[in-house]
């Protein structure tokens, strides 16, 4: 099947949703780009996505990461792919902040999404380099900016974040790699080993930058004694050259249920005590506390919100094939009908129309509240309005846990919805809808689990600042709902969008009730997190589906029904309503199960969940 991916949705979403003109009147961009640019860019990132991006897919899907005598090789086509969107403005130059001709990510995040859904294993590379460079733009030195990031943006190097140990994942505080200092202040000598390091060793790249978090010695226990170092794969001289080999070594590739392509590894640092690492940030203080991991959580956060907006995009792969497929497979009649009838394209039976209209709600209601997310961002970093670059930003942080933790659990059930859409083939590997599967499950690992995010919001978000960022967010849906409610064709909806407000104060109270009674009540906590979650996210999704769906009745009303943008606008309309009416009663649900307190998971012994 041909690869297509619908642009008029993201056209929607930067032309007539988001307030765009602001981001684009920002100083940084207000030379280069104006929304008339929109569609140009638009068009030519889709054709490298579906000309050179996804024709690489499937075989490297099917011919996978290949590990001899310490060497990882990637599958035909990857470098010269990667080497393409470095070297013409598609990757980390168009990414990185503070570069010239850096986009706006609420333009560039598009062409990204549009070349993750074309090939899932290649962009992560894209991003890890981006979120390497960044950390060295916005925390190194100048001569380390000077030499690494040129260089990393073009294509020539690559980047990598070094975090998980074997015996320290989640828990980042008990990691054990070490730094050492030497003569020199600003150079240690690393030792330790790390693990499920993306892009760890792919061989596309002429030296790869490894950003690496290490306790230096007489660092204090737990994560606030942690340093973060640039430590290259081969050391680079003060005039950029490559000098020797850095002492780190990649011990295995993992063999994945997904993304096969993607080079995955466990990577060995100072085996020989030669491996130099380049501290990035101030000394350890007085009490041997470090900010090196407060630096990478710069890196760490874009992830989360890439990792989201990966699952989404894999999501929407994996709907447009599924929708192309219901026009071509002809199978059964009508319901109802005689059987004499003649047999019809399955899109024409209810059952498959429901799937594709859950998978549309779903993924347009997801997209539209990753891409506010991104116009936060954006403002955030570049407004001159510091005020209200400072409220966009606490806005963005609420978002990032339901970004990551919706999206990519969401992503799962849409993409097998896909494959139930086609039914027996899409079971197959004719179709590349399970590969889509397969590729997406670890992305409600990546980044902290689910629960992980379900904890840094109920811990974190619902109580920074006094609580503040996340009442100003639940005010922005409340002036939307109380502006609209009256909207012709849309009371119903905008009713339970108010209930599912409710939802979230009710969530927000009992928290509060939680935290004032830990003695009691400290287990409810982490036990209702991750529905806490799911709530705060499907109402955030419900009312990014409405604030659309109101824009689309408006360019509705008076407009020809056989108008070429009509059924587009129509399509807006019924996943709103959908959305509203079949997705979100299941926020309330769980609201209700949040309230009930109920316990049997801390009742039940452990020795009944464990078979032995």
């Amino acid at each position: 099947m041909e690869f297509r991916y619908d642009t008029r949705d993201l056209r929607f979403i930067i032309k007539e949703w988001l307030p765009t003109e602001e981001v684009f009147a920002c100083d940084r961009f207000k030379n280069y780009f104006s929304v008339d640019d929109v569609d140009m860019y638009l068009n030519e990132g889709y054709k490298v996505a579906r000309g050179i991006i996804n024709p690489i897919n499937v075989n490297g899907d099917r011919i996978g990461i290949k590990f001899e005598k310490g060497v990882a090789t990637s599958p035909p086509g990857f470098k010269e792919a990667y080497k393409f969107l470095q070297e013409n403005g598609w990757g980390s130059s168009a990414e990185c902040v503070e570069l010239e001709g850096g986009m706006p990510l609420i333009l560039y995040k598009m062409i990204h999404e549009m070349n993750t859904a074309a090939c899932p294993a290649l962009t992560s590379y894209i991003k890890l380099t981006s979120g390497s460079a960044n950390l060295i733009i916005r925390f190194g030195r100048k001569q380390d900016r000077e030499l690494f990031v040129p260089k990393m943006v073009g294509g020539e190097w690559q980047g990598t974040m070094c975090i998980t140990e074997p015996n320290a994942g989640s828990d980042i505080g008990d990691a054990t790699s070490q730094a050492f200092p030497t003569d020199d202040p600003d150079i240690w000598m690393i030792k330790g080993t790390k693990m499920f390091i993306t892009a760890g060793d792919l061989g596309i790249c002429d030296n790869t930058i490894h950003m690496v978090l290490a306790r230096p010695e007489g660092g204090t226990p737990g994560s606030a004694g942690l340093g973060l170092y640039i430590v290259p794969k081969i050391w680079v001289n003060p005039d950029g050259s490559l000098g020797e080999a850095n002492d780190v070594t990649t011990v295995s590739v993992e063999h994945k249920m997904g993304l096969k392509a993607q080079a995955t590894c466990m990577l060995s640092f100072g085996d020989n005590d030669r491996c130099r690492g380049i501290r990035v940030g101030p000394l350890p203080d007085a009490k041997g506390r470090s900010k090196g991991l407060a630096m990478m959580f710069h890196m760490m956060n874009e992830s989360r919100i890439g990792t989201g907006h990966n699952a989404n995009c894999q999501s929407a792969a994996a709907y447009y094939f599924a929708s192309q497929f219901t026009t071509e497979r002809i199978q059964g009649r009508p319901f109802g009908e005689s059987p004499d009838a003649a047999r019809v394209p399955i899109i024409k039976h209810e059952d498959v129309r429901r799937m594709l209209l859950d998978m549309k709600a779903h993924i347009e209601g997801i997209r539209a509240m990753i891409f506010r997310g991104f116009y936060w961002l954006d403002v955030q970093g570049n407004s001159s309005d510091k005020e209200k670059a400072k409220r966009c930003g606490e806005m963005a942080e609420v978002l990032t846990p339901l970004v990551k933790g919706y999206g990519s659990e969401a992503s799962v059930g849409l993409i097998a919805e896909a494959i139930q859409v086609l039914g027996g083939v899409g079971y197959t590997q004719e179709y590349p809808i399970e590969q889509y599967l397969r590729d997406s499950k670890i992305l409600s690992i990546w980044e902290g689990t689910t629960f992980i995010h379900g904890m840094d919001l109920v811990r974190r978000k619902m109580r920074m600042d006094g609580g503040a960022p996340f009442t100003a967010w639940m005010e922005l849906i409340a002036d939307f709902i109380e502006k609209n409610k009256n909207t012709a064709g849309l009371e119903k909806e905008m009713e339970k969008l108010a209930n599912g407000l409710q939802c979230i104060e009710t969530v927000r109270e009992l928290y509060d009730c939680w935290y004032g009674n830990l003695d009691a009540k400290k287990h409810l906590i982490p036990l209702n997190a991750v529905n806490a979650l799911f709530v705060c996210a499907q109402v955030q999704v419900a009312e990014c589906l409405l604030e659309q769906a109101v824009i689309a009745l408006k360019q509705l009303d008076g407009m020809a029904a056989d108008h070429h943008d009509a059924a587009f606008y129509r399509g807006k309309v019924a996943a709103a309503k959908y959305y509203v009416n079949q997705v979100l009663p299941k926020a309330f649900m769980l609201t209700d199960l949040i309230k009930s307190e109920e316990t049997s998971v801390l009742e039940c012994p452990e020795e009944a969940l464990v078979v032995r």
